[in-house]
């Protein structure tokens, strides 16, 4: 049997600080993580505690900033995450690889 601290250590777990809408994007802002400074590939469970602003434009695309730089998030598929594609706030599944530069909502 897996000790119940190996599980709780195996997926990384962030949360959203604010949202901030600009006319070219939706930026969800973090604190400094660990992990989003490591060479980290797996799975990243997401809680978004702010919803997109009433009357964002829905075609927006969705980036996340822990510091100084955003990072791209997308959908399956490659296409950007867009605004709408958000259903409001909540806990979120998605896959990070550091190497790639890919961070991708898991459907």
């Amino acid at each position: 049997m897996i000790p119940a601290y190996y599980t709780q250590r195996a997926i990384p777990r962030i949360e959203s600080t604010g949202v901030n809408v600009t006319t070219d994007k939706v930026q969800y802002t973090f604190r400094s993580h660990t992990m989003l400074l490591s060479p980290f590939v797996g799975i990243l469970i997401v809680r978004l505690g702010q919803a997109t602003p009433t009357g964002t434009d829905g075609n927006l695309p969705v980036v996340f900033n822990s510091g100084d730089t955003d990072t791209n998030v997308t959908k399956l598929g490659g296409q950007p995450l867009l605004a709408k594609d958000l259903a409001g706030t909540g806990v979120f599944l998605f896959y990070y690889d550091a190497y790639g530069k890919t961070l991708q909502l898991i459907k």
